[in-house]
């Protein structure tokens, strides 16, 4: 059961566009603070914040609910 839970999430993941996979997991996965992720991506802070937003309700609407407590402790 867990590593079924593991390949759908890999799989939505995967589903993302490139960039924002890379916010999922720079922001969500790995804890970085917008502003790191800004820099290493070349954005606005803002912009992190935004499509991290989208990219984790498009996430959201594909997972389990228990995915996601981690991300919503942060």
């Amino acid at each position: 059961e867990r590593r079924e839970l593991h390949e759908r999430v890999r799989e939505c993941l995967e589903e993302l566009p490139p960039r924002d996979r890379e916010i999922i997991i720079l922001r969500g996965i790995e804890q970085h603070a917008s502003k790191d992720v800004a820099q290493i991506l070349e954005v606005t802070p803002m912009a992190v914040d935004q499509r991290y937003s989208r990219a984790l309700k498009r996430l959201r609407e594909r997972l389990p609910r228990s995915v996601f407590a981690e991300l919503d402790d942060a």
